[in-house]
């Protein structure tokens, strides 16, 4: 019989045998490349490992400042190891240039995963690797992949927060707790349906026993100061794994329109007016962010996770600021009028998630299930006065209104996936049930002489419920020189949104299926070829169904459209990949029912609109290149281009014709470059540059876009703290951005200059053992190692 709960023990110290503490001490079964335990040592230099069965295991030791070392034991019995003594790294004492591991990227059709753990780049949060994560473009809080936002998944557990609260949680996630970055332009069918494109952050396993944590702070400058804070802790011991992280924002930004709107008489020819609008937002805002995570480790077979993400908001403001002078067609001043906006709006986001996972075999079989509930709560108040005025500046009238709206959702999601090995290959299914139940509503208020006076025609409450019902199955095998992926995913959709003003505007049941298939081949040791298919829907969501108004100015509002349906995309990709260096893509997408934000001129009115709606067809093509490669050892570089054309067919509310086709052919350059600055890897800097040709979103067209962005990275105290400097928009090319309307009774444009010239400076403090690692040890590789190294 195999001898049981066998103990290891032991005493690490240094030359002089004066005890090492938080040394990192692995326990490598015999032949494993995984560790099965792990810890670090006390004050007094001491270890132990429990519950080992009798065998050959390999221990390593490791310590920044000091050369690895290793020992190899046949246990049998309880064994006390004695002093294992640390010799201190030459690296540390020499002029040794210490070369970190650099990272490698896996490319196939539709996945580019991206292996950051304990590389260079894995310094700074997380949101500053996604910044260096190849087919990644980040704009300000805007998260993209090939110009559509993704929906972010962590672990592969999807992220039910804003766009805006993702960015805060992974401003405050560290990037050396990042295993590897998968974009997913081709999801498989375990992914929701309406996951067109998937941003899944892996995050590392941790297998030493201890605690670190983080403080951190950002200043930013732009026009106006802005400020954050931010701490993150994490903890494990043999059954729990616990991260915690908190992060506040405070912040003031300021942002100019200038528009131009010709307006048209009823023969959509003629000139009636001429608008000139001059308008300015200063917002100010705060942010509380939270996150924790505790993952229980009942025994062998079985796992427990919880975890919350909350959100709050509790104190923005907008000031809004327009100035309008009207011309006439012979471009004569008609009239001025001037309008002041406050907006005062706070909200909630809370979410929470219980995970379970068995493990059915010893192959590999799993059985999991999670269920989810997330609370949102918006609140807002809006008040806007607009004065009248002649050329000569004497007043004609004012026009003023207030506002109050709420809404409040609650969403369940449940799901349970089962997975095994089948020939060969990996087999995977499950079902997922989502519960969406929001309730809207606005008070109207005509505000007259400071009394304010209820309108009910402008007033409503919106209900808003959704019900989908959603089963796959997916299949992935490789063999040889192959690869291959397939998988189907089938969706039943229940809506209902009921009006209190118009009755029952939105009933729709639908049941939708959605494939998705890849191949992959591998022609020899650098070549390889791909091809795969993945059908996705976008489902119009609640704040764009709901029918209320939002006014910027008394003649410029948004409003949602409570007869959406939903839009299906069809996309095939080509895919080849040389070296692992270079990529090439060409895909193709086809979108029915295509949901955008169009505006709208009513020329009767003298009003502009922004509403959504469903294009009539929309369909791009795009040929882009990717290169990636560590061109010596302390230049890490990528390079991605696109060449497409996008094409959107919308229906002309405003005018006499049907449609209006908006199209156009274009190009994006994007490259990132991270210079190793010191021998000892302390000193970095980062440079990217994007720019954007030609584009079209909705019935607007874009123009050249660019902009470069420029920090450094300064490590000291023994890596315990880190500075970060640097300048976002050097040459503040962003400003001054045009966009264009401009089609039959439609001629307007837009002109935006706001904040995106940005000096920021941040620190960070390492707190208890910073140097505790997972289950990644190697920091110092060979050159063959490297990406893209042959």
């Amino acid at each position: 019989m195999i001898a049981q709960n066998l103990n290891i023990s032991g005493r690490v110290t240094d030359a002089s045998q004066l005890p090492l503490s938080f040394v990192n001490v692995l326990v490598y079964k015999a032949d494993a490349e995984t560790p099965s335990q792990g810890t670090t040592t006390d004050e007094d230099g001491s270890f132990i490992f429990k519950g080992l069965v009798a065998g050959t295991y390999k221990l390593n030791f490791s310590y920044i400042g000091f050369e690895n070392t290793e020992q190899t034991i046949e246990l049998s019995s309880n064994k006390n190891l004695g002093n294992i003594v640390l010799k201190e790294s030459s690296e540390t004492l020499g002029e040794t240039v210490v070369t970190a591991k650099l990272p490698t990227i896996k490319k196939t059709t539709g996945k580019l995963v991206f292996n950051v753990e304990n590389t260079s780049l894995s310094v700074g949060s997380t949101m500053d690797l996604l910044k260096k994560t190849p087919g990644v473009v980040v704009i300000g809080e805007n998260i993209q992949i090939k110009f559509s936002s993704p929906v972010t998944y962590i672990n592969g557990k999807r992220v039910y927060l804003s766009a805006a609260e993702v960015t805060s949680l992974l401003e405050n996630t560290d990037a050396a707790n990042i295993k590897s970055i998968e974009v997913i332009t081709n999801p498989t069918a375990k992914y929701d349906a309406d996951a067109a494109t998937v941003l899944n952050i892996i995050t590392s396993k941790p297998i030493s026993i201890g605690y670190k944590g983080s403080l951190n702070t950002t200043y930013t400058q732009g026009i106006y100061p802005k400020y954050s804070f931010g701490t993150s802790h994490f903890y494990k011991n043999n059954w729990l794994n616990l991260y915690a992280s908190y992060n506040y924002n405070t912040n003031k930004q300021y942002k100019e329109d200038e528009s131009y709107i010709r307006y048209f008489k009823p023969d959509e020819v003629s000139t009636k007016s001429i608008w000139e609008t001059y308008f300015n937002r200063t917002t100010n805002s705060e942010n509380h962010t939270g996150n924790l995570v505790l993952d229980f480790t009942l025994d062998d077979k079985n796992s427990l996770s919880l975890t919350s993400n909350i959100s709050m908001a509790p104190d923005n403001t907008y000031h809004n600021n327009g100035h309008a002078y009207i011309y006439n067609p012979q471009k004569q001043l008609d009239s001025i009028n001037t309008t002041l906006s406050e907006v005062n709006y706070k909200k909630d986001n809370l979410a929470f998630a219980l995970d379970y996972q068995r493990k059915l075999n010893d192959n590999g079989a799993t059985l999991s299930a999670a269920a989810n509930y997330i609370y949102y709560n918006h609140r807002q108040d809006q008040s806007v006065s607009s004065d009248y005025f002649l050329p000569d500046n004497d007043f004609l009238r004012n026009n003023s209104f207030f506002t109050n709206s709420a809404q409040n959702s609650n969403i369940f999601t449940g799901q349970t996936d089962v997975s095994a090995n089948l020939w060969e290959g990996t087999f995977t299914a499950g079902f997922k049930f989502s519960n969406i139940d929001t309730e809207s509503k606005i008070n109207f208020f005509d505000t007259e002489n400071n009394i304010d006076t209820f309108n009910d025609a402008l007033s409503d409450n919106f209900n808003y419920k959704e019900n989908i019902y959603a089963e796959y199955i997916n299949y992935e095998k490789e063999w040889e020189k192959w690869s291959i992926t397939a998988g189907i995913r089938g969706e039943y959709t229940d809506i209902n949104g009921i009006s209190r003003t118009v009755g029952e505007v939105n009933t729709q049941t639908y049941f939708e299926i959605f494939p998705s298939a890849s191949v992959n081949y591998n022609i020899n040791d650098n070549n390889s070829i791909g091809i795969g298919y993945n059908r996705s829907i976008h489902r119009p969501r609640y704040e764009s169904l709901n029918p209320f108004k939002y006014f910027i100015t008394e003649n410029n509002f948004i409003a949602g459209n409570p007869h959406l349906v939903p839009s299906i995309k069809d996309k095939i990709t080509l895919s080849y990949s040389h070296k692992n260096k270079w990529f090439f893509d060409l895909y193709y997408e086809n979108i029915k029912n295509g949901l955008g934000s169009l505006s709208f001129q009513n020329n009767e009115n003298s009003t502009l609109r922004s509403v959504y709606d469903n294009l009539v067809n929309e369909y791009q093509y795009s040929f882009d290149i990717g290169f990636y490669s560590s061109l010596t050892s302390w230049w890490y570089f990528h390079l991605s281009t696109s060449s497409y054309y996008l094409s959107n067919k919308f229906n002309a509310l405003e005018s006499s014709q049907d449609a209006y086709t908006n199209d156009t052919f274009g190009q994006y350059l994007q490259t990132y470059n991270n210079f190793t600055l010191s021998k000892d890897r302390s000193f970095t800097a980062d440079i990217t540059a994007l720019y954007i040709s030609n584009f079209v979103f909705g019935n607007r067209y874009f123009k050249n876009q660019s902009f470069v962005n420029i920090s450094f990275r300064k490590e000291f105290w023994d890596k315990r703290a880190s500075l970060t400097v640097g300048v976002d928009d050097i040459f503040n090319t962003l400003n001054n951005v045009a966009s264009t309307t401009k089609y039959y009774n439609q001629d307007n444009q837009f002109l935006v200059n706001q904040e995106n010239r940005l000096f920021r400076i941040g620190f960070k403090y390492n707190l208890g053992n910073a140097r505790l690692r997972d289950n990644k040890k190697n920091i110092n590789i060979d050159e063959g190692d490297r990406l893209g190294d042959e």
